[in-house]
């Protein structure tokens, strides 16, 4: 998961492991042929489009203020904006095209409800967990997420779509959440509207920017 900040950027905290066959077929520069290319040149940037609702914002920020109060939050995290991340991938397309790709998968997407199923975490007693707001399956997020998928052939992880609160929660530190999970419920939804892709360079710790934000139907 990644983090939306104040300005609209998103702090992406998850490790990737690259494996250059199934991302690109272009080889390893070894200086011994010109037309051989490095991974990181043929693959300039990371893609990744998210649905940031702004009707449940200042839930997320309550939940995230009690946390802090709680066992303290990195500033980054407690001034995240919530998202859910529906698909990321790479590319070294100009952007026109990966635009105009995008629209052409997201044609003809109507606005949806999407319902949030309450607060839960992942994890175990020896790592680190995360606390989340679950989002209820729905045809419309598979959807989205298969038609991304689709269009830019990059076969991802099991789909689980969820808003974070926190990550990175040390055992120790959830030991004291322990006794005020009862404080930490929440069902409700909000209307999807939009879809924003943003995308950042790869190798770089940068944040990413917004690149467009693509209003569905309705």
């Amino acid at each position: 998961m990644c983090m939306v900040s104040e300005n609209r950027t998103v702090h992406c905290f998850r490790n990737y492991t690259f494996e250059p066959e199934r991302i690109n077929n272009g080889v390893m520069k070894t200086g011994k042929n010109k037309n051989q290319v490095s991974l990181f040149e043929a693959i300039s940037y990371e893609y990744l489009f998210v649905i940031s609702p702004k009707e449940v914002e200042a839930d997320v920020r309550m939940f995230k203020k009690k946390l802090h109060e709680l066992i303290g939050l990195p500033s980054q995290v407690l001034n995240s904006i919530p998202h859910i991340s529906l698909y990321y991938f790479y590319s070294a397309g100009d952007l026109d095209t990966i635009l105009k790709k995008s629209l052409q998968a997201l044609s003809g997407f109507r606005a949806f409800k999407v319902r949030l199923d309450g607060i839960k975490t992942f994890g175990s007693e020896q790592y680190d967990r995360t606390m989340y707001i679950d989002v209820e399956k729905s045809d419309e997020l598979e959807n989205l997420h298969s038609a991304l998928q689709m269009t830019f052939l990059r076969k991802g992880e099991k789909f689980h779509p969820h808003l974070t609160i926190a990550r990175g929660i040390k055992p120790d530190k959830y030991a004291l959440i322990v006794p005020n999970l009862p404080d930490f419920e929440f069902f409700g939804g909000f209307d999807c509207q939009q879809i924003t892709l943003l995308r950042k360079r790869l190798g770089e710790e940068m944040p990413y920017e917004r690149v467009r934000i693509i209003n569905l139907e309705g």
